[in-house]
């Protein structure tokens, strides 16, 4: 090969720009692949303060998990469906993360098989071959393990469920309980009223020492009043652990709660819509609980449970309760 210094200047002139040339093409073909990959339509509700932050966290984690490919659409309350679709097809829309109960209702209405990615939704309404997601609530197996560990002599888990609202949840909290060793004891409700009945009955079982009480995420089985003030003044008087899928409920008196870590989350979230860019539908098949949680504590109701929780281990927690 001929050194640079002893060819004329204008074929060295030639030569740098063949070498410049080759460079860009490299350069070219170097970029990363999602370069020329289609967008990840994140749909979610506009809200006014503080409201919006849980959406914006998701889709925050959404976007850095799939390296800033995402579009975000706001639905307002009286959204356009037919401008929605538009939207889509001009962004080239491969796949869409529908947030919240109205994201989920919008992608019903959509003009094309885009596979659809739930999340922040308790309870779908619709699962089918191209609509799977992560639902808010929290993982049973997650609340299982933990109360396990807090309060040792749990061999019964309790729980009082809305089967039309997390009927779902409940099927997967028998695996939850087996794989952790445990009973789980259900009762079906369709109101507070007949909830209120229920609990009564729990609190007269002659194995009620056996057993932590778990607050399942469902406004028809249990309140931040009434029936919650009777469970926690009757698990107080006979020591029952009880455990909630509800961060509100931790300040009210149970001992701990577990809820959606919403940035990790969101990354979750952004995986499974790379698995359906790529054609792999991972390991989200339907609707399953929320694994990327962050854990409330109340070292109050601990302390008259004899739940023994070092310095070290309450820093642990994200929240503690009552506030020093």
């Amino acid at each position: 090969m001929p050194r640079l210094a002893d060819m004329p200047i204008l074929k060295r002139y030639s030569y740098k720009k063949a070498i410049l040339f080759l460079f860009a093409l490299l350069f070219l073909f170097a970029l990363p692949a999602f370069a020329a990959t289609p967008s990840v339509a994140v749909i979610y509700p506009e809200l006014r303060a503080p409201y919006n932050k849980i959406f914006s966290d998701i889709a925050d984690g959404i976007e850095a998990q799939v390296n800033g490919r995402t579009k975000r659409y706001m639905l307002k309350k009286k959204y356009s469906a037919l401008e929605l679709n538009q939207w889509l097809k001009k962004n080239e829309i491969k796949v869409c993360v529908a947030l919240g109960v109205r994201g989920e209702t919008a992608t019903y209405e959509l003009a094309n098989n885009i596979p659809v990615i739930l999340g922040a939704v308790l309870t779908p309404k619709l699962i089918t071959d191209t609509r799977s997601g992560i639902s808010l609530a929290p993982s049973p197996d997650k609340l299982f393990s933990k109360v396990k560990k807090l309060k040792h002599g749990v061999s019964k888990i309790i729980v009082v469920y809305n089967p039309s609202k997390t009927g779902w949840l409940i099927r997967n909290a028998r695996s939850a309980a087996d794989k952790n060793g445990l009973e789980l004891i259900t009762y079906s409700t369709n109101s507070l009223s007949e909830s209120a009945k229920i609990y009564q009955e729990i609190f007269t079982r002659p194995d009620i020492k056996d057993v932590a009480i778990w607050l399942p995420p469902d406004s028809t089985s249990v309140d931040n009043r009434a029936v919650l003030s009777f469970i926690l003044e009757q698990s107080w008087a006979h020591g029952v652990a009880v455990f909630s899928s509800r961060l509100s409920h931790v300040n009210k008196g149970v001992l701990f709660a577990m809820y959606a870590d919403n940035v990790k989350l969101g990354q979750s979230l952004g995986k499974a819509a790379l698995d359906e860019l790529s054609g792999n539908r991972g390991k989200i098949i339907g609707m399953v609980p929320v694994e990327d949680l962050q854990i409330a504590f109340n070292r109050r109701t601990a302390e008259h449970l004899g739940v023994n929780v070092s310095s070290a281990e309450l820093r642990n927690y994200d929240a503690v309760f009552p506030a020093k």
